[in-house]
């Protein structure tokens, strides 16, 4: 069977980073997802394929003082990860990308994702759980972060 996980917030952790008032100001890489990592290891293990299916856009690019996270091909290399391959769906629909590689079961903490697989009922998926409205945060922030930075960012 062909198993399927999402990178942000699924095989890697985010967290808020607060102001003295409590107020939300950024959201930046905190540590791989161990749970998750496992159970990726053990899917592998039983003769799976395992596949990264990420809304990041190949190539894209920040100064580490701007994002410290691993890039997926790095953190899978790092881990030694039974990963077939990454895709990246440029912050596209995962769900064409999904039936395509025939995953049965797909993990993603996007609410949106989730709903949308969860809704086609061609295949099972689980909801990741992650700090409130991170996922959205985390896209305005690469939004905002791309306008601004348009002819640094792209790098392979």
């Amino acid at each position: 069977m062909n198993y399927s996980f999402d990178y942000d917030n699924t095989l890697i952790r985010y967290k808020y980073i607060y102001d003295e008032d409590g107020n939300i100001t950024d959201a930046v890489y905190d540590r791989p997802h161990q749970e998750n990592i496992n159970l990726l290891r053990e899917l592998a293990s039983k003769g799976h394929r395992i596949y990264i299916v990420t809304s990041r856009i190949k190539g894209l690019s920040f100064d580490a003082s701007i994002d410290n996270s691993p890039k997926p091909e790095y953190f899978v290399h790092t881990f030694d990860l039974p990963v077939e391959s990454v895709i990246y769906t440029q912050a596209r629909s995962k769900l064409s990308y999904l039936v395509e590689l025939g995953v049965c079961k797909h993990w993603d903490d996007c609410p949106e994702q989730c709903k949308e697989i969860r809704d086609s009922g061609l295949l099972e998926v689980h909801e990741v759980d992650a700090p409130s409205a991170i996922n959205s945060f985390l896209r305005e922030k690469y939004i905002k972060l791309i306008t601004e930075n348009k002819s640094e960012v792209f790098n392979e």
